[in-house]
């Protein structure tokens, strides 16, 4: 709510001389409704002390001269001391322009208290609680503003209950549905119900609501726009956009109307999105949003000229910068524009971009044979964020790994544990490494270090148990391992796996299947799929070992482990 001028200072100044400081004519009485002060408000005769009016006459002063937040403090000061409805609608409006929710938010729930059926008090109040998420409350003072005649908050309040727990939702719910025989055809009481059974999931009882309003109100852009989130939630994605196309014919400028349409669309045709992003863009140049969804849409349909286009403005425009940088970086990779790439690369700053934009400038060093600057790189990255020094090693490391340097990979490794002694993360990291290079001593040697400092981790028990199994004088040390790790996370499915494949090594072929089994049925990754397959069809159910093989590598074409496996076992 926009704060109103400082047009008080003059009359409370003739007031001040008139009564020479003793006595003003200010704010009305507690018993009757208030408005929030202004130049045109006739005051009434109230009484202040001279301590009260002084403070009043400074804060108005200070409002004059900009001095915004000594206003604030005066007006606060004194609403708390007098608890005159006028001096905390005052405060009320200066905490609000300045954002001092928390300060608005005490003034706006004293002016209702003592304007109870004042309809800016009670609006104020009720904004006030949402803001906190203290939504019960703010429904109830909609409530008493609805019945005093004003415009509630109703599908604010629904549309902010996303972050509340289940069983809080649904108590705002019940209250909902409890007002709604009173006002059965209120528009924001229907869309308010909608929205949070959507919230709930109950897809289909909140589109009987908002076929309701529908029904009642057929231009509602509120409803509109929920029933076409229902559609789509419902996989009828078709009807929602042919609804909100024909409504659109009728509110061609409504943004939020063709916001919700072009991102529906995005599930379903690139093409029309982009063009309704288009429009936005066009009819809101300083939409920075839809410029950045117009950009990204563009270079997923390869239109390199669009995107390009949207991204530059975002830069002019100086709006989501890191963010158009990283999409120039992809846009200049996928030309294999490397020059450009990197410079755009470099120019994203700490944010959701910049953990993607450090893999792609790493990728593009290394598969150049690069390696001074991404070690370089990667230097300048830690010196900036000593924070994230552990993650950001093991992105470099993980980098060089993806790519077969493995020496290069084990080199950043052991640099890292040189400056961070003991850390779990880089130890298991070097061991998953010693492993693939079949260094299986060096890997023990990390996997055991672990748990010195850490008996409990169970990733590093499994991780060891299972190697252990390849050691036939050593079933019984992996056993241990692995049953401890089991005892530990006794739902893991990849703990399961190693368990099973352990039983399967000793010639425990029926607990193997039972627990490969039971491993595959939460984890159908292709290494419990070979591991099962395996078991399966040494057991003599080939069929089903064929069927489950085929199917993992359907789901990971890449993967090695099938195969090999096949190939092993003379079966392809």
């Amino acid at each position: 709510m926009k704060l109103r001028p400082f047009t008080l200072f003059t009359s409370l100044l003739g007031y001040a001389f008139a009564y020479s400081y003793s006595v003003a004519t200010y704010a009305q009485n507690h018993s009757q409704t208030t408005a929030a002060p202004s130049a045109s408000s006739k005051p009434v005769e109230r009484k202040f002390s001279t301590d009260t009016l002084y403070a009043l006459l400074t804060a108005e002063i200070a409002g004059s001269r900009q001095q915004y937040d000594l206003a604030l403090a005066n007006y606060t000061q004194q609403a708390r001391v007098t608890r005159d409805p006028q001096v905390a609608a005052r405060a009320t409006m200066i905490a609000r322009y300045l954002g001092a929710t928390q300060t608005g938010l005490e003034m706006s729930l004293l002016w209702a208290e003592r304007a109870p059926k004042d309809k800016e008090a009670l609006a104020n109040a009720s904004l006030g609680l949402m803001q906190a998420n203290r939504l019960q409350e703010a429904f109830e003072m909609s409530r008493r503003l609805y019945v005093a005649g004003g415009e509630p908050l109703f599908q604010n309040i629904a549309a902010n209950a996303e972050g509340l727990t289940r069983p809080a939702r649904e108590r705002l719910l019940q209250s909902f549905k409890t007002l709604l025989p009173r006002y059965n055809r209120d528009e924001q009481l229907l869309v308010g119900i909608g929205l949070l059974l959507q919230q709930q999931h109950s897809f289909d009882e909140a589109m009987t609501y908002t076929e309701k309003a529908l029904t009642l109100y057929p231009r509602s852009i509120p409803a509109a726009i929920l029933e076409a989130n229902l559609l789509h939630e419902l996989k009828r994605d078709r009807e929602a956009i042919a609804k909100m196309a024909e409504l659109l014919t009728f509110y061609p400028d409504n943004i939020s109307l063709r916001n919700q349409y072009a991102h529906i669309l995005t599930h379903y045709d690139l093409a029309l999105a982009q063009q309704q992003f288009a429009i936005i863009a066009k009819q809101q140049p300083k939409n920075a949003d839809a410029v950045l969804s117009l950009g990204i849409i563009a270079m997923e349909r390869k239109d390199y000229k669009a995107a390009n286009r949207a991204f530059e403005k975002l830069l002019d425009e100086e709006q989501h910068s890191s963010t158009a940088h990283y999409y120039l970086g992809r846009l200049a990779e996928a030309q294999q524009n490397w020059q450009e790439a990197i410079f755009n690369y470099l120019q994203v700053e700490r944010g959701n971009d910049f953990l993607s934009a450090t893999i792609s400038l790493l990728d593009i060093f290394i598969k150049q044979g690069d390696f001074i600057s991404a070690q370089q790189h990667m230097n300048r990255v830690r010196i900036r964020f000593p924070d994230q020094a552990e993650s950001l090693y093991l992105l470099h490391s993980q980098a060089l790994i993806k790519h077969n340097y493995l020496v290069e990979g084990e080199k950043i490794l052991n640099d890292a544990l040189a400056n961070l002694a003991n850390n779990s993360k880089l130890l298991y990291a070097r061991a998953m490494l010693y492993i693939q290079r079949n260094q299986r001593a060096d890997a023990e040697r990390d996997l055991r270090q672990i748990l010195q400092f850490e008996p409990d981790n169970a990733v590093a028990l499994n991780s060891l148990g299972y190697m252990l199994t390849d050691d036939s004088q050593r079933y019984r040390e992996a056993e241990e391992l692995l049953t401890k790790a089991h005892t530990l996370k006794p739902d893991d499915p990849v703990i399961i796996d190693s368990l099973g494949w352990l039983h399967y090594r000793q010639g425990n072929y029926v607990q193997a299947i039972r627990e490969l089994r039971q491993a595959y049925a939460s984890y159908q990754e292709p290494a419990v799929a070979a591991h099962l397959g395996e078991v399966l069809w040494i057991t003599g159910a080939q069929e089903e070992a064929r069927s489950i093989w085929q199917e993992g590598i359907k789901q990971a074409p890449e993967d090695t482990s099938i195969p090999a496996t096949m190939k092993r076992l003379k079966a392809e």
